[in-house]
């Protein structure tokens, strides 16, 4: 494997700091907050490359732990970020030898939020009923997870694939 090249560790830092700012602008909404995180991941997957996908996430990872602690990890939005990780990751995967349309940017950004609650709801459901011991329904885990943030996580895949498409071109323009 070769070496990150500039270009791909500046556009990492760009999305991980992205990300992390706009994880502070928030509206509560139970035991995940709503916030545009998940608008700046979608964003990562689709113009990023996958190494630079990964490690834009990952680095995100560690400035939450750098800035909020290692008791980040028994937050109920915990899992999410790990799914951010990995669902970054696949949809930049998705779209390597794919040219970037509507249609490969939708199954991208749909296979990415599939990730992030695949993995985000299970360990939200841990820390609330396994940790905290509130023995809440999965019904009301599934709602306050998931159902809430649909109608935004639309918003934010629509708004994701149009500032990707408007900046595929300078993304690619940008030297190593």
């Amino acid at each position: 494997m070769s070496k990150l090249t500039t270009r791909e560790v500046t556009l990492s830092s760009l999305m991980a700091a992205l990300t992390l700012i706009s994880g502070y602008i928030s509206l509560p909404f139970g035991p995940v907050p709503f916030t545009l995180q998940t608008l700046f991941v979608l964003l990562t997957g689709l113009m990023l490359q996958k190494r630079a996908a990964f490690l834009a996430q990952s680095l995100h990872l560690f400035l939450i732990l750098i800035f909020k602690g290692f008791q980040s990890f028994l937050s109920p939005s915990f899992g999410f970020v790990i799914g951010f990780i990995v669902g970054a990751y696949v949809m930049a995967r998705f779209l390597e030898n794919r040219p970037f349309s509507i249609k490969s940017a939708s199954v991208a950004l749909l296979i990415g939020s599939s990730i992030f609650y695949l993995l985000g709801l299970p360990y939200m459901a841990f820390i609330l009923n396994g940790y905290l011991d509130l023995n809440l329904a999965n019904s009301l885990i599934l709602k306050t997870g998931f159902l809430l943030f649909i109608p935004g996580d639309i918003v934010k895949a629509i708004f994701a694939f149009l500032i990707s498409a408007r900046l595929q071109h300078v993304v690619k323009r940008v030297p190593n």
